[in-house]
């Protein structure tokens, strides 16, 4: 199965814990070598912009932190990125996806996940509360990829489809 990461959880990678969540979740998942793992090029960006809100008001993690970590992701050979600017039908669902949802960043991430890999591990469950309550927006996505999952948080429960 491809899946696609959600920023949220390559955030460990720049040393920032995600609250309510094993640190070891995404090395047990990486090491699962069943499936192949993604990224979003956006992603990096996201993990810059979080990282450089930390370094300015907290001094939670620094720099070198941000690097590294960047560097890991980029170096790890269980890991691809997807970027979204190959592929037109990408823009085209990420347009609807901001019809109902607000954040342009998420809505690509989301976009290249379902054009390009079966399943997204992500915290937005809003946003797929949203997807899931837009009927046109369903049809769209099964017609692009039927067998499309989203699986959630600690990633205990299984994956939910949008059928």
């Amino acid at each position: 199965m491809k899946i696609l990461f959600d920023t949220s959880y390559l955030l460990p990678f720049i040393k920032i814990k995600i609250e309510s969540i094993s640190d070891d979740i995404l090395l047990n998942l990486l090491n699962n070598k069943s499936n192949e793992y993604y990224y979003s090029d956006l992603s990096l960006f996201e993990l810059t912009a979080k990282a450089f809100k930390l370094i300015v008001d907290n001094n939670q993690i620094n720099s070198q932190d941000l690097m590294i970590g960047i560097d890991a992701i980029q170096n790890d050979s269980r890991l691809q990125c997807i970027t979204y600017i190959y592929n037109p039908l990408i823009i085209e669902l990420a347009i609807e996806f901001k019809r109902i949802y607000n954040d342009t960043i998420d809505c690509i991430i989301f976009a290249s996940a379902i054009c390009n890999c079966d399943c997204i591990i992500t915290m937005d469950l809003i946003f797929y509360e949203n997807i899931k309550n837009n009927d046109t927006l369903l049809e769209k996505i099964q017609s692009i990829n039927k067998n499309f999952k989203f699986w959630f948080n600690d990633l205990v429960n299984s994956q939910e489809s949008i059928n």
